[in-house]
């Protein structure tokens, strides 16, 4: 009999968010390790969301994006950290970041590819390298010397990585 997932995805299992979202509700805890916001949302986004559907916006958007949200988001990108983006070739909206993680990996890694995963990293870095055909490599912390500041914790010079 077929095994009902694909190999490549068969040896994964749960993620840390899904064991802490189960431990938070067994124990009553707030949550914070996921987007689980335990308050109503802003009345300005329920009146948006309810123009949007009274619209009749329910269609699919262009696959990059809807543009004025992608003219947006170079705009923004201009304004906090000083450099232009083009809107048009450089600016791709996704359902979240684990969806930007798995594109990203699969646009830019070829089987066999290795890619540098920083230790301690989230999740969905490995699965999806390893899905794009890729190798992880991981790179644990680095400590602060002993006696020191801490400064310089964390950064790394890039022939470490080679």
């Amino acid at each position: 009999m077929r095994e009902v997932l694909a190999r490549r995805v068969a040896g994964f299992g749960t993620t840390i968010f899904t064991e802490m979202s189960a431990l938070a509700v067994q124990h009553g805890a707030v949550n914070l390790g996921q987007g689980f916001p335990d308050f109503p949302a802003p009345d300005f986004i329920k009146q948006a969301a309810a123009r949007a559907v009274a619209a009749d916006l329910n269609q699919y958007p262009p696959m990059p994006g809807l543009p004025r949200l992608r003219q947006a988001v170079a705009a923004q990108w201009e304004r906090d950290y000083g450099r232009a983006v083009d809107w048009q070739t450089e600016v791709t909206v996704t359902s979240g970041a684990t969806e930007a993680l798995f594109d990203l990996a699969l646009a830019l890694l070829n089987p066999g590819d290795t890619a540098v995963v920083i230790e301690p990293a989230y999740d969905s870095y490995v699965p999806g390298i390893t899905m794009a055909g890729g190798q992880p490599g991981g790179v644990g912390p680095r400590r602060p010397a002993p006696g020191s500041s801490g400064g310089g914790a964390g950064t790394r010079n890039p022939d470490e990585l080679a």
